[in-house]
């Protein structure tokens, strides 16, 4: 039996354990804290974790030596690491390569994770140039905003979520976006910000599978929906337009520009009126429901192609994922903050046209915050459709309906 390991997971690789059972796998999954997947995921799915055939607990899943430690006195023989979690996938590689194993460039996920060095070396490498400066708190901010060219675009260096991003219009928006972002108390959000062009038009974001260097299984393109300038509420999948081909193309020169080599990634770019520029590399597979997305629409598991790859099963004949639907998912969030006094059932969502799926991040009784990340999703729908414009019609839909049968007060 073979025996994968998983340090941590997003969303998204909640289904990995499901796979691993179904195909005779052993699974572990190392973690330092499930009060992290009770914040992160829907209540709804949590369940999902109890396909692991075995959890670890230990103090710092981010230590190196602790999870050798742990690999080596509670699970012994371990045929594949990998992680779906940002948060770990530096920590993963290095593991892989300390125990001989399949696994991702470590130098390519430095780069990835500084947001600020990754603009550096693309335009170094001549794929892009996007003007930007590093700031090493965000209070730096004061002393440089007559300087700063407006608008332009406020990130965390180390970053995940939309925590911390945001677009200052002009001078007088600093002082309200220092008090704010100086409050920021989240686990692997960094303390310095890039300040960076504002780059105008859609996101979109390319799933890819790399399996060598050079050598990218491109999932497709979604598309994003994007609220208060960085919290994204939506994504449709595949996007089929003119101009697919050369966002594909750009995704996987930033793959090769900074070395990635193996593993799955989440490239996201803005589609301005000066062509597709890149937004980030993210070194996993999309989280927040992408990969039950793109299984839908592609009828196969991303998430299980990551372990096969892992462990050498994959077998490169031609393009690997066929477009046989559409699908998308879409959250329903609130503009005002409150308690949810009244929503529709689960039961009744799930009768509208084309859903799927229905996970709820919060539930009636609960109070809510105004919108201000990924974390402030209420309820999120998952919907197939013949073709993604018909999947993104079914999403709207039901969230609409949500919108409309649900009281907060």
């Amino acid at each position: 039996m073979k025996t994968i390991v998983f340090i941590e997971t997003n969303f998204s690789g909640l289904d990995t354990f499901k796979y691993c059972s179904e195909r005779g796998y052993k699974s572990v999954l190392i973690t330092d804290s499930f009060d992290r997947f009770k914040h992160w995921f829907p209540e709804s799915c949590l369940y999902k974790l109890e396909h692991a055939d075995q959890v670890i607990e230990v103090k710092n899943s981010d230590d190196i030596d602790e999870l050798t430690k742990a690999i080596e006195t509670e699970v012994g023989q371990v045929d594949a690491v990998l992680t779906f979690a940002e948060i770990r996938t530096k920590v993963t590689a290095t593991l892989a390569q300390r125990l001989g194993l399949a696994g991702s460039n470590i130098e390519a996920i430095n780069i990835a994770q500084d947001k600020f060095r990754f603009r550096k070396v693309i335009e170094e490498k001549g794929v892009e140039k996007v003007s930007c400066i590093k700031v090493s708190a965000i209070t730096e901010l004061v002393d440089i905003k007559d300087t700063l060219s407006y608008p332009c675009f406020l990130k965390p260096v180390q970053g995940h979520s939309s925590l911390g991003a945001t677009v200052c219009n002009s001078q007088d928006d600093v002082n309200d976006i220092v008090a704010k972002f100086s409050q920021i108390d989240e686990e692997w959000i960094s303390s310095a910000f890039v300040v960076e062009d504002f780059l105008q038009g859609d996101l979109v974001s390319v799933e890819i599978l790399t399996t060598s260097e050079g050598h990218h299984q491109v999932v497709g393109v979604s598309d994003r929906d994007v609220i208060k300038d960085s919290v994204e509420t939506g994504a449709s999948f595949p996007l089929d337009n003119d101009i697919r081909e050369i966002v594909e193309k750009k995704a996987c020169d930033a793959l090769d520009a900074i070395g990635y080599d193996f593993g799955p990634s989440h490239v996201e770019l803005i589609l301005t009126q000066q062509g597709p520029r890149l937004v980030e590399v993210n070194s996993r597979v999309g989280g927040s429901g992408h990969s039950v997305m793109m299984d839908l629409a592609t009828s196969r598991s991303i998430v299980g192609d990551c372990v096969e790859l892992c462990l050498g099963n994959i077998k490169e004949e031609g393009r690997l994922y066929p477009h046989v639907k559409g699908a998308a998912w879409k959250c329903f969030v609130s503009d005002s903050a409150g308690t949810i006094d009244k929503m529709p059932s689960v039961d009744e969502i799930k009768a509208l046209e084309g859903v799927e799926e229905v996970w709820l991040h919060h539930g009636v009784g609960e109070k809510i915050e105004s919108i201000d990340s990924n974390f402030s999703w209420i309820l999120q729908v998952m919907c197939t459709g013949k073709n993604q414009f018909d999947a993104k019609n079914n999403a709207a839909s039901a969230v609409n309906f949500v919108a409309d049968n649900t009281v907060i007060q």
